[in-house]
């Protein structure tokens, strides 16, 4: 790959964003992608230093994983959601539970109609690697918020405030399985609904993480 266009072109290509003056965030967000194997680049030699380059076939992909990000905040998520189908699935029902019916999010308008076509095409087939995803937000929260910050933990701090429902999804994301098998416990969701079925795989993790401690035990002792 010889040609492309750096980082930052290829997110004002997509977004109209200029990460130099209006989101440096975003663009290291974007390298962090790069980074991780997720946006194929090359690197071309100048006199100082060498720049990072990608090709247009890699715009698609920057822009669902960037626009995924939005809400996942860890890149390795984001790249989990591409190559994981399973957790792509889980990604996508705390994405139809996080939009809902909400019309704005954090202050940030949301284009309703995109928010539940997103949750849906992560539910499907949709290959993220050559099709865009509707990007449901006016402003990306990454731009928006100004800081390293997605919206799920923007949400945390405002915790006290959240529907039962929305804690055990955020407890789950943050990565606190104990703490969200403790809330699908105490608020009693019905076994056969969506944070029932959450709570089960919840459970089922902790249940394998604890029995592999067991075994490390045992094999400590023998």
């Amino acid at each position: 790959m010889t040609d492309g266009l750096t980082i930052p072109e290829a997110i004002r290509r997509i977004f109209g964003v200029d990460v130099a003056t209006e989101s440096p965030l975003l663009k290291n967000k974007a390298m962090s992608l790069e980074r991780n194997g997720l946006i194929k680049s090359s690197r071309t030699k100048a006199v100082e230093r060498s720049s990072i380059m990608i090709g247009v076939d890699q715009l698609t992909p920057l822009h669902n994983a960037l626009v995924l990000n939005a809400v996942f905040s860890d890149p390795k998520q984001v790249k989990k959601i591409f190559t994981d189908r399973t957790y792509r699935t889980e990604c996508a029902q705390i994405l139809k539970k996080l939009f809902g019916e909400r019309d704005s999010l954090l202050g940030i308008a949301l284009r309703t109609d995109a928010a539940f076509a997103l949750s849906e095409a992560l539910d499907s087939n949709w290959d993220l690697n050559d099709k865009r995803l509707p990007n449901p937000f006016e402003q990306l929260p990454q731009v928006a918020l100004g800081k390293d910050l997605s919206v799920l933990q923007a949400l945390l701090a405002q915790a006290s405030t959240l529907a039962p429902a929305d804690s055990v999804l955020l407890a789950y994301l943050k990565g606190d399985l104990k703490r969200a098998a403790e809330l699908v416990d105490a608020c009693g969701f019905p076994p056969e609904s969506e944070v029932g079925l959450l709570g089960h795989h919840i459970k089922a993790k902790l249940k394998e993480a604890a029995d592999f401690d067991d075994l490390l035990d045992m094999l400590r002792k023998s």
